[in-house]
């Protein structure tokens, strides 16, 4: 059974990016409009775009105009969610940023200081609660063809979906180890019991990436409009390793062709990512970190990024989770031997909901000779 995990202090989730054609959003969008009017078959458009990869940022305002703009099919649809996904370690086009001067030295330095003040003080004000964390998995590692003579494909898929009950209690998180997870196979079933989880975006994921952060370099990046619509400071930061507390931690691998033996990877790295603040407040709006690997690694990619937001809990509004995204890229040897296609590709996409207020119930019993009555 393989296990991978990547740790920021406690644990943090994975996901992965080939080499592939880079392009910008517009090209995509030209791309996709092009292909409609060619009458290409939603098959035949989703297959093309598995060899895309954008170099900018598909937002979710963009994404929700092209789906209301064309008229994309669901495998379509599925593969351009997964891009969206994985470029959201990138910066939006020009065109899409505000026209909004930087703010100067003093006003970056007095945002990066609430931000610590709201990550020390907001966050430990949680009050105890329940949610649901479902967690989408997707991968390309290749899938029988349908006819004797066909290739297998090597395109993402989904391979599962995990719901966790998140207990959220005294300024810690619980996850219930039952869960409900649905898979297409008895394999991918089996698959869902390793290790490729996500932990830490209650707290310990800011906490460390702000701390560690001090300790590299934080530098001003722009400005941006949220998908609340609300305008963030957009901060990158770069954290060099021995300053770093980000565990990558994968089992099992084998090291060459030669060794069948399973080995595990654990790889404190450097890394960097980026910081969107709420200028008023400090409130973390979204946090991104990508390791820094080596085509030589194990695993060569390694992102993570948590989207914060607004939500009632017990009739008070807080700032937590609601979405996020892990990539992985990695080595299989059994995959490049037997189908000639690599490397392995991983995309979690979690989504955190149900929030409610966790409470106790407690009921007085009666003494005397009626008490067995209730």
């Amino acid at each position: 059974m393989r296990r991978f995990s990547v740790l920021l202090v406690l644990s943090v989730f994975v996901i992965p990016v080939r080499a592939a054609t880079r392009v910008s959003v517009a090209q995509l969008v030209q791309f996709l409009v092009s292909k409609q009017a060619s009458k290409e078959s939603d098959v035949e458009i989703a297959d093309r775009l598995e060899s895309v990869q954008l170099a900018e940022q598909l937002t979710a305002q963009t994404f929700a105009r092209i789906e209301s703009e064309t008229n994309l099919g669901p495998k379509t649809t599925e593969q351009l969610r997964l891009i969206a996904a994985s470029s959201i370690f990138c910066s939006p086009p020009a065109a899409e940023l505000p026209a909004r001067v930087a703010p100067d030295e003093f006003a970056q330095q007095r945002i990066i200081t609430s931000a610590i003040g709201y990550v020390n003080g907001a966050l430990q004000r949680l009050p105890d609660f329940l949610a649901i964390r479902t967690t989408d998995t997707f991968d390309n590692f290749p899938q029988p063809a349908g006819s004797k003579h066909a290739k297998p494909k090597a395109e993402l898929r989904l391979v599962r979906e995990s719901r966790h009950e998140i207990e959220y209690r005294n300024g810690k998180e619980i996850v219930d180890s039952a869960s409900s997870d649905s898979g297409n196979s008895p394999a991918e079933k089996a698959a869902a019991l390793a290790d490729f989880t996500t932990k830490g975006e209650f707290g310990s994921v800011l906490k460390t990436a702000l701390g560690d952060s001090f300790k590299g370099s934080v530098v001003w990046s722009r400005w941006q409009t949220s998908e609340s619509g609300t305008m963030v400071a957009v901060f990158r930061y770069n954290v060099p390793r021995p300053e770093s507390h980000y565990l990558v931690d994968f089992c099992c691998y084998q090291k060459s062709r030669d060794d069948p033996e399973p080995h595990r990877f654990r790889y404190r790295a450097g890394y960097h990512g980026e910081l969107y603040l709420d200028p008023a407040t400090g409130a973390v709006d979204r946090i991104t970190l990508e390791a820094e690997l080596t085509e030589d690694d194990p695993v060569m990619v390694s992102g993570t990024a948590v989207q914060y937001g607004r939500v009632n809990i017990g009739g008070k509004d807080y700032i937590c989770p609601i979405r996020g995204v892990a990539v992985s890229e990695l080595h299989n040897f059994a995959m490049e031997d037997t189908y000639k296609v690599g490397p392995e590709r991983l995309i979690n996409e979690v989504r955190f909901s149900n929030y409610h207020k966790f409470a106790s119930t407690m009921r007085i019993l009666p003494e005397g000779p009626n008490a067995n009555r209730q």
